[in-house]
């Protein structure tokens, strides 16, 4: 008896303790839930500042000067997402190891190289006065913010350390992290390229880096001429040098979403009302909380500004002003040069046209939580910082727009006051951003596309505009001065298309331009075309537009590039049917013929062209990766469907791969191999469906090390309809981080969804309220909703 008395008064005690410590977790998560209703008074604002969120926590702010509306908005931020903040800031400036110790030491160590604390401070000291103002209040606004949680947000409890004050030069290294999502930060594209031009046989060069043919879909000019000419060293010698190898690559081909942004418009000729009208779906990383932030607010003269904000920056990225709306996709222009220098043999000097000159040595610190710092030295050349060397030896500096002041400011800010198309353009032309493909329509029915982001003026290359590789778009010498940038572009030779006579403007990250528009923004690594030639056949199939066509077309998930292949694999197993295979051609007949979650031909077919193309051109990358340390094959393998289907539709007999006796018994292993990968834990054919392999991961950074922490941060885990080369751009972590449509001056007819929702805090009324209506593609309102919370930010 007394034996069970003392289990079940330890019983008792362990649960008395777990009680206590649940009411404890509980406290301070709800004591770092954000103010959302009352009085706060605050000497940083001039006038009273009015603060209304709907049921779904987006905010409309009214006060009565700019800087007491990026107070509001910067207040807003850090109580809703002061922890998503602080790792933009952090990782652009390689300061990880502050949050997480050890294990972000060897990234930001390499971050450093590029010094971006310091670049965002000089970029900061350039603003113009009235920016200032603006970075001022909103910096203060943070700050606030901060102080007036109760507790610090769960994230820096978990880590165990407080949050750093915002400074000013921290928006600005939120605008540099966007550079890192969107532009390669160690070029590995041009890198790559130089190690396959050095090591194949320029025929397979020419064969493997064709930029355009049968999927181009340009806004401006004509398809590139696919290279047709079928090289000469036989496929299978390549698999024959990869045994050999000193080194074992590890790639194998998968399709990736390299790049995945819409947008598109249309004049005001072809709507009912005879605005313009605007859609934008930003295609990123999916994570808890989204990356932007909703907001509206209202302009000293009365104009509304609605749209999508980007947390630790005082402005809206992309929405309407009610005089003009716009939107955004990464241009993948180039904005970047890789320099090979000539040193001498100790590497301390490189040659210049002024002869050899001494490399400066910059020591970056790294805080390390818990450790002592580590010191990184960073060689700076005339042209950037080195960043490290070739396959031959050589060291590599690099040339990049974000290491100029010219590239990072906030002239984004002042599309809230434009009025037409064409004074968009000058602001766009002005704004230290990644270049983004600007889609812009006014009010009055105009429509227009350009850069939106510093365009470098470049001189002594050859431009290599035929859809080669050549010129700035491989790694060259600069020591002689004849080639390198001669600053930026002027807004007047911007490259731009103004009112096009069908009224349509399209982009998706594939090239949009050629000739000489091309010339300025010239070739990087361009997505593969398909997606923007979906949309633009999309745009053609319709003669007038509502906002609700504009949300069919982001939710297009039409297997349009995928039926050659399905074709290709039916006719395949129908020739050689066998009992065998009489699962797979029941999945091919009923595959519905798009991206369906329910769909198992979907994913057969899929996953048969990977393993076609990995056993193909990824032999290739595998012999080139084997022979060199600075190949990234998933950065140079986007255009790889041309040469691939070139050689399985004409089956040169010299390129039969290894081990077989034809193309149609390579293919036939192919689908068994297919087969056999998809039935490896059990089940029928017919069961393993799309959206098995498709199934949403939206989670919280630290959920993955924390796994409790997932069951109160993540979104459920849900089959998602779409894939890479449709409208609808779908991954299990990666997608349309929002789709809106709109028309300037009928915000109220437009809509807007995005992916969890507006706070970063999972006990908030509206932690993932509005995750729904973008799961089911539900056109939910444009416009903040009915008032549900009441905030006044008054002076002291």
């Amino acid at each position: 008896m007394a034996f069970s008395h003392i289990i079940k008064r330890s019983l008792i005690s362990i649960a008395f303790i777990l009680l206590l410590a649940s009411a404890y977790i509980y406290y301070q998560l709800t004591a770092s839930l954000p103010v959302l209703e009352g009085t706060l008074s605050f000497e940083q604002v001039s006038a009273p500042v009015s603060i209304e969120r709907d049921q779904q926590g987006i905010p409309t702010i009214s006060a009565q000067t700019r800087e007491d509306t990026a107070f509001a908005l910067g207040f807003l931020h850090a109580q809703e997402r002061l922890f998503q903040m602080d790792l933009l800031r952090k990782n652009s400036a390689g300061e990880l190891s502050e949050l997480f110790g050890e294990l972000a030491v060897q990234f930001d160590s390499k971050m450093r190289i590029h010094q971006f604390r310091k670049r965002a401070q000089l970029a900061v000291e350039h603003l113009p006065p009235n920016h200032k103002q603006v970075l001022q209040a909103y910096t203060q606004g943070v700050n606030v913010g901060i102080a007036q949680l109760a507790a610090t947000p769960f994230e820096y409890q978990i880590l165990n350390v407080d949050p750093a004050p915002w400074h000013h030069e921290d928006s600005a290294l939120v605008l540099l992290s966007m550079y890192i999502d969107l532009q390669p930060q160690w070029s590995e594209s041009e890198r790559s390229l130089a190690v396959m031009k050095d090591l194949l046989p320029a025929d397979w060069f020419a064969f493997l880096t064709s930029q355009g043919g049968y999927w181009d879909a340009p806004l401006q000019g004509e398809a590139f001429v696919e290279n047709t000419i079928i090289p000469q060293k036989p496929l299978a010698s390549f698999s024959d040098e990869n045994e050999k190898g000193d080194q074992v690559s590890d790639y194998q081909f998968f399709d990736q979403i390299h790049y995945g942004s819409n947008n598109w418009s249309v004049s005001g000729a072809l709507t009912a009302h005879g605005a313009g009208m605007v859609a934008d779906d930003m295609h990123l990383k999916l994570r808890v909380p989204n990356i932007w932030y909703r907001a509206s607010w209202y302009l000293q003269d009365g104009r509304r500004i609605t749209g999508a904000s980007l947390p630790g920056t005082p402005a809206i990225v992309v929405g309407s002003n009610e005089h003009i709306a716009w939107g955004f996709t990464n241009s993948q222009g180039d904005y970047h040069d890789v320099i090979v220098l000539k040193t001498n043999e100790e590497q301390t000097q490189y040659l210049t046209k002024d002869g050899l000159q001494d490399f400066q040595v910059e020591t970056e610190v790294v805080q390390v939580k818990g450790q002592e710092p580590v010191n990184v030295d960073v060689k700076l050349t005339q042209w950037g910082p080195v960043i490290g060397e070739n396959q031959k030896g050589e060291l590599l500096a690099m040339r990049w727009v974000t290491h100029d002041i010219e590239g990072v400011n906030f002239r984004l800010m002042d599309l809230e006051q434009v009025n037409n198309v064409d004074e968009s353009l000058i602001v766009a032309a002005q704004s230290g951003v990644p270049g983004q493909n600007f889609n812009v329509v006014d009010k009055e029915g105009n429509q227009a596309w350009t850069i939106m982001g510093r365009i470098p003026k470049r001189f002594g290359f050859d431009t290599g505009m035929g859809g080669d590789y050549s010129g700035s778009q491989l790694p060259q010498d600069w020591s002689k001065g004849d080639k390198g940038w001669a600053g930026y572009l002027d807004a007047k030779d911007y490259p731009k298309v103004v009112n096009p006579k069908d009224g349509r403007i399209w982009t998706a990250n594939a090239r949009i331009v050629s000739d000489e528009l091309l010339k300025k923004v010239g070739i990087n690594n361009y997505a593969l075309g398909p997606r923007q030639k979906q949309i633009r056949d999309d745009m053609y199939a319709l003669e007038t537009f509502k906002e609700q066509d504009f949300l069919d077309i982001q939710l297009d998930d039409r297997a349009v590039f995928l039926t050659r292949w399905h074709d290709l694999l039916l006719n395949l197993v129908t020739k050689y049917h066998t009992e065998n295979n009489a699962d797979v051609v029941d999945v091919l007949n009923h595959w519905q013929g798009r991206a369906s979650a329910t769909s198992a031909g979907y994913l057969f077919v899929k996953r048969f062209r990977e393993n076609v193309v990995d056993q193909t051109a990824g032999s290739i990358y595998r012999s080139v990766e084997n022979n060199s340390n600075e190949f990234w094959p998933s950065a140079i393998d986007n255009f790889v469907e041309y040469p691939v289907w070139q050689l399985v539709t004409e089956q040169p007999v010299q390129h039969i791969p290894k081990g077989f006796e034809s193309w149609d018994d390579f293919l036939l292993a192919m689908v068994e191999t297919t087969k056999s990968k998809l039935l490896e834990n059990g089940g029928k054919l017919a069961e393993q469906t799309w959206g098995d392999a498709n199934t949403l991961a939206i989670k919280h950074p630290l959920s993955k090390a924390i796994p409790l922490l997932g069951w109160l941060t993540d979104m459920p885990a849900q089959p998602m309809n779409g894939d890479t080369y449709m409208p609808r751009v779908q991954k299990s972590n990666s997608g349309a981080s929002q789709r809106f449509a709109v028309s300037p001056g009928h915000e109220e007819d437009g809509y807007f969804h995005m992916a969890t929702g507006q706070s970063g805090h999972p006990l908030s009324p509206y932690f993932d309220v509005g995750h729904s209506d973008w799961v089911e593609g539900v056109a939910s309102p444009f416009l903040p909703g009915k008032t549900k919370w009441a905030l006044t930010l008054q002076p002291k």
